[in-house]
């Protein structure tokens, strides 16, 4: 029997690493992945630019995350 532990997937695009988890929506997280304190209007542009870049683009920018078996 397979079990699956899922997270939001992560992204690194212009030097931000982020989560977008389709239910909580994108927050910056540290170099270390863990979730910053605040998102300010420079992440919010950046994000702006991001998700304006095509699924195939998106995917290419994606580092980590979703769900993995075990």
């Amino acid at each position: 029997m397979s079990s699956f532990i899922c997270s939001a997937p992560i992204y690194e695009y212009k030097g931000w690493i982020f989560e977008y988890g389709y239910s909580s929506g994108p927050w910056p997280l540290t170099k270390k992945y863990e979730s910053r304190q605040r998102a300010g209007a420079i992440f919010w542009e950046m994000f702006s630019k991001w998700n304006n870049l095509t699924d195939k683009e998106k995917y290419v920018t994606r580092i980590g995350g979703g769900c993995e078996r075990f």
